[in-house]
C-alpha cells in the first residue's frame, strides 16, 4: 500500500529544530514551505502519477547519502536499495524559489565525499518546473536495477522548465537520452570539480542531452543553452543524438583546464550552433557542425581568449568548425593559445569571415583537415580575416592543410613567418591577401598539386618553383597600415595595396568592419578592390540595430533571435541591444524567443551608410500550466491591435489555431488594399505584426477607419483599426 511516510524528529545542533524526514508514496499534492526546514529524504521519495509536489521560496531539501568512493554500496547496496537516496518523480515538481530564498537540494550528511542521488523523472512525466533552486552533490543511483539516474536532474520524457538555478559538484547537472520537446536551459550557474568521481566513472559533466529519435514533426528537438555561466567543467555535453543545439550568450571559465581530451560537445545525427559566447582559459572545440548536407549552422560573435598554453599536456582552445553541412564562423575574436580549425567530412562547405585572430601559439593558427580522402565535394573559403601572431616563437606558422584545398583571400596576417604546410593532396590559393611571411613550408605535398599565389601583397619573392605557383599581380612591398602603433591594420592613402586586388565573384559585399568592399568601375567593366581585410576609404553597408524589452516590465530580454529572410540571424545581447549589418534594402523582421510571442516587423527601410533603430516590445507566452493541461484551440484568430486607435504604429496580434501559410494584409475603408503586412509560412501559437502606418511605396497614410484582414488555411477575419492623428 502507498503511502506518505512523514516522521517528525528533533534535530539537537545548536539549538532544537523542527524537522521533518520523508520518504515513500506522496500520493496527493503536496506543498513543502521553509517553515518546516529541512526536509530529510531518508528513503526513496516517489512522486506518483497525477501528483504535483509544490516547493515554496527558501525550502531546504536534504536526501541522505553515501560515500561516493565505495560505489557497490552507494548504487546498489541491499535489496536493490542504494544507500544513497533520490527522488523519483512520475507526476510534478514545480520548485519555484526567488533569487533571495532559492530552493536548496543537498546530501544530508556533512562529510566531504558524500552523495546522494539527485532527481529522477520518469518516462511520460508532466511539465516540472525548476526556478531558483540550487542543486548540490550528486553522483546517480541504480533505481532500477540495470537503470541508472546520471545526473542531478536526469529525465526520460519527461519536460522540464529550467531556469536560473545553480548545479554545483555534480557528476553531471542535466542528463536524458529521450528528450520529448524543444528545451530551454537558461539562466543557470554550472560549476563541477574535474577529478573528484571514482573510476570507472572519473569526471564531471555538465550536460548530456539527447533524443532517441527524430520528433513526431519532422526534425529534430531544439535544445537551447543561454545565459549560463560554467567553470570547472572537464566535458561539456555529448550524445547530441537526434537534437539540434544552440549555445547562446553563455559564459565558460577555467573550461577543462585539466584534462587534454575535453570536448564542448560529440554530436550524432544533430548539428550545433554558437552565437555570442565567452570563454576564457579553456581546453576545448568550440565549433559548430552540421550534420546533414542541409544544416546551416554557425559560429558567431563568440569570444575565445586562452592567454597561455599553461600546461603542455593540453590542447588549446579551438574554434571549429566540421560535419556536412554549410558552416558560417564569423566575427568571432580569438586571443592566445588558440587555433581555427575545419573538418571536411563529407560535402562540407564552411565560410569563415570578418574573425580577428591574436595568436600566440607556436603550432599553425589555421588547420584545415579532411576526414575522408575520397572527398569531393564542397570547399573553405577563409576571407576578411585579420590574424596576427603575438607570441615569441621564432618560426610562427599561418596555415596547415590535409587534403584539403581552402582559398584564403582578402586576409590581412601579421607577425608570420612561414606561410603554410601541406599533407597530401592540396591546391591552396591565395589571393588578395597581405602575407609578412619571409619562408614557404611544403611539408609532404604530391607533386601533382601546387598552391597558388594571386595578387597578394608579399614581404619577400622568394617562391619555390618546384612547389609554389605566382598566379601573377603579386607585390613585394609593405602596405602601409594606418596606426600599428595602435593596431589599426586599416591601410593609409599610400598604401601600394589599394586598387591592387583582384575582383572574385564570391567575394562579399563588406569587408571586416562591415564597410563596402566592391567598388563598381566602368559599367560593365572591371571592379576596383584592395588587397587585404580592410577596403579603404569605404563607407558601412548599413545595417538594423535596436533594443529588445519586454512588453509589461520595460526590462531588457536577451536571447532573442533577430531574423531577416536570406540572411544569418542575430541575437540580443544581455543588455537587450542587437547589432544586424544587412546592407541597403526593404526588409521584413523577426524577433523571437521561446517564452515569447513572435513578433514580425514589416517594411524596416535600410539606408547604405546608416541604421535603422528598432525598440521592439514582446509580450510573453501564455503557457500551458503546470499540470500540462492544454489550452483549447482557439475558435478564430483572436485578432487584435493595440493601441486602437493608434498613431503612428499599432501592434497586430493574433493566433494561428495550426501551421500553415498566413497573409496579413491593411486595407482602406474603401475596400482598397494599403498594405501587405505578412505573406508566409506561421507556426502554431501567438504572433504579433507592427504596422508602421505606411503603405506598400512606404508612404504615411491619412487618418481614417481601415481594417486588418488575416487569412490561413482557408479561415479569414477582420478587424477595425482607428488612426488618429
Amino acid at each position: 500500500m502507498k503511502e506518505i511516510l512523514l516522521i517528525l524528529s528533533l534535530i539537537s545542533i545548536t539549538s532544537t529544530l523542527l524537522c521533518i524526514e520523508v520518504g515513500g508514496h506522496i500520493t496527493q499534492n503536496t506543498t513543502w514551505n521553509p517553515h518546516n526546514n529541512p526536509y530529510i529524504i531518508t528513503s526513496f521519495l516517489y512522486v506518483d502519477s497525477g501528483v504535483t509536489l509544490t516547493i515554496l521560496p527558501g525550502t531546504q531539501i536534504r536526501c541522505t547519502g553515501a560515500d561516493k568512493n565505495d560505489i557497490y554500496n552507494f548504487m546498489w547496496s541491499g535489496n536493490n536499495q542504494p544507500i544513497s537516496k533520490m527522488i523519483i518523480v512520475n507526476g510534478t515538481i514545480h520548485a519555484v524559489g526567488t533569487a533571495r530564498c532559492p530552493i536548496t537540494f543537498d546530501k544530508y550528511q556533512d562529510e566531504t565525499d558524500y552523495r546522494w542521488g539527485g532527481i529522477y523523472m520518469y518516462p511520460g512525466a508532466p511539465i516540472s518546473t525548476f526556478e531558483f533552486c540550487e542543486i548540490r552533490n550528486t553522483f546517480f543511483c541504480d533505481y532500477i536495477p540495470g537503470v541508472w539516474s546520471l545526473a542531478a536532474i536526469a529525465f526520460q520524457n519527461g519536460l522540464l522548465s529550467i531556469r536560473n538555478c545553480l548545479f554545483e559538484n555534480n557528476y553531471v547537472a542535466l542528463g536524458t537520452g529521450n528528450l520529448s520537446m524543444d528545451l530551454p536551459v537558461y539562466n543557470c550557474i554550472i560549476i563541477s570539480y574535474d577529478g573528484t568521481f571514482p573510476a570507472p566513472f572519473g569526471y564531471a559533466t555538465a550536460m548530456t542531452i539527447g533524443a532517441s529519435g527524430p520528433s513526431s514533426t519532422g526534425g529534430n528537438y531544439l535544445l537551447t543553452i543561454a545565459s549560463c555561466y560554467f567553470t570547472g567543467n572537464p566535458f561539456f555535453v555529448y550524445n547530441f543524438e537526434y537534437t539540434d543545439v544552440l549555445f547562446l550568450n553563455n559564459t565558460l571559465y577555467n573550461f577543462g583546464v585539466l584534462r587534454d581530451d575535453a570536448e564542448i560537445q560529440r554530436p550524432n545525427y544533430s548539428n550545433s550552433s554558437s552565437y555570442g559566447n565567452t570563454i576564457i582559459n579553456g581546453s576545448i572545440d568550440w565549433s559548430c557542425f552540421s550534420a546533414t548536407e542541409s544544416d546551416i549552422v554557425y559560429s558567431r560573435r563568440n569570444t575565445l581568449i586562452k592567454p597561455i598554453n599553461l600546461n603542455p599536456q593540453n590542447s588549446h582552445l579551438i574554434l571549429g568548425a566540421g560535419g556536412f553541412g554549410t558552416n558560417y564562423v564569423s566575427d568571432n575574436y580569438l586571443s592566445g593559445c588558440v587555433q581555427v580549425k575545419t573538418t571536411m567530412s563529407n560535402a562540407t562547405t564552411s565560410y569563415i569571415y570578418n574573425n580577428i585572430i591574436d595568436n600566440n601559439y607556436e603550432s599553425a593558427v589555421l588547420i584545415f583537415e579532411n576526414y575522408n580522402s575520397a572527398y569531393q565535394g564542397g570547399h573553405i573559403r577563409f576571407f576578411n580575416n585579420l590574424v596576427r601572431f603575438v607570441g615569441d616563437y621564432q618560426y610562427p606558422l599561418i596555415v596547415k592543410t590535409s587534403e584539403t584545398s581552402p582559398i584564403l583571400y582578402n586576409n590581412t596576417f601579421i607577425g608570420y613567418t612561414i606561410l603554410f604546410r601541406t599533407i597530401g593532396d592540396s591546391d591552396m590559393v591565395f589571393e588578395n591577401n597581405i602575407i609578412p611571411c619571409t619562408q614557404w613550408s611544403s611539408g609532404s605535398v604530391s607533386q601533382n598539386h601546387h598552391p597558388l599565389l594571386i595578387n597578394n601583397c608579399l614581404a619577400s619573392n622568394i617562391l619555390p618553383p618546384w612547389d609554389m605557383l605566382d598566379g601573377g599581380g603579386n607585390i613585394v612591398a609593405d602596405p602601409v597600415f594606418a596606426d600599428t602603433l595602435n593596431a589599426d591594420y586599416s591601410l593609409s592613402a599610400d598604401s601600394p595595396c589599394i586598387d591592387a586586388g583582384a575582383y572574385r565573384p564570391d567575394l562579399p559585399e563588406f569587408d571586416i568592419r562591415y564597410h563596402k568592399r566592391v567598388v563598381p568601375g566602368i559599367p560593365d567593366g572591371p571592379r576596383s578592390i584592395d588587397i587585404g581585410a580592410y577596403e579603404y576609404n569605404s563607407a558601412y553597408i548599413g545595417g538594423i540595430r535596436g533594443y529588445v524589452n519586454d512588453s509589461v516590465s520595460g526590462l531588457p530580454v536577451d536571447c532573442v533571435k533577430i531574423e531577416i529572410i536570406g540572411k544569418l540571424p542575430e541575437y540580443s545581447d544581455p543588455r537587450g541591444c542587437f547589432q544586424y549589418p544587412s546592407g541597403a534594402g526593404n526588409y521584413t523582421v523577426k524577433a523571437s524567443r521561446w517564452d515569447y510571442d513572435d513578433l514580425i516587423i514589416p517594411n524596416v527601410h535600410v539606408t547604405e551608410g546608416e541604421d535603422t533603430v528598432l525598440n521592439i516590445p514582446l509580450v510573453r507566452t501564455n503557457v500551458a500550466n503546470d499540470d500540462n493541461t492544454q489550452s483549447p484551440e482557439p475558435t478564430d484568430f483572436g485578432l487584435a491591435n493595440f493601441p486602437n486607435p493608434f498613431n503612428p504604429t499599432t501592434t497586430i496580434s493574433f493566433i494561428a489555431p495550426q501551421a500553415g501559410t498566413a497573409k496579413l494584409s491593411v486595407f482602406n475603408i474603401k475596400g482598397q488594399r494599403v498594405n501587405m503586412l505578412y505573406n508566409g509560412l506561421l507556426s502554431k501559437g501567438h504572433h504579433s505584426i507592427v504596422w508602421n502606418g505606411l503603405d506598400e511605396r512606404g508612404t504615411a497614410v491619412s487618418s481614417g477607419l481601415y481594417f486588418v484582414w488575416v487569412e490561413m488555411n482557408g479561415t479569414s477575419q477582420t478587424h477595425k483599426m482607428v488612426l488618429m492623428k
